[in-house]
């Protein structure tokens, strides 16, 4: 594997948990907001939406860290090195 793309999906890597998270976020929200139009305070379809947006959000991470777990190998490539090893890692890189 090319140098440049094993770079390149490591940084995907850490760009998709966000995204992921936000992603669940957004779809969540819509869904309380189609739930929330049952109600007639707006505070109250404000809560549900806001809600169902969190709940959505930390389902999404919880399952994500479930499966990182589960893949060992796939997280070892996003984890930085330990100050006590950063030099070795330097050195077995060059």
């Amino acid at each position: 594997m090319p140098r440049w793309l094993a770079h390149l999906l490591v940084v995907l890597g850490w760009l998709l948990t966000p995204v992921l998270a936000w992603s669940a976020s957004y779809v969540g929200l819509w869904a309380g907001a189609l739930v929330a139009t049952g109600f007639t305070r707006p505070v109250t379809m404000l809560v549900v939406a806001a809600a169902a947006a969190t709940l959505c959000g930390f389902i999404a991470l919880f399952i994500w860290v479930r499966f990182m777990r589960r893949v060992p190998h796939l997280l070892s490539h996003h984890m930085a090195p330990r100050t006590s090893e950063e030099h070795r890692a330097v050195a077995a890189a060059d």
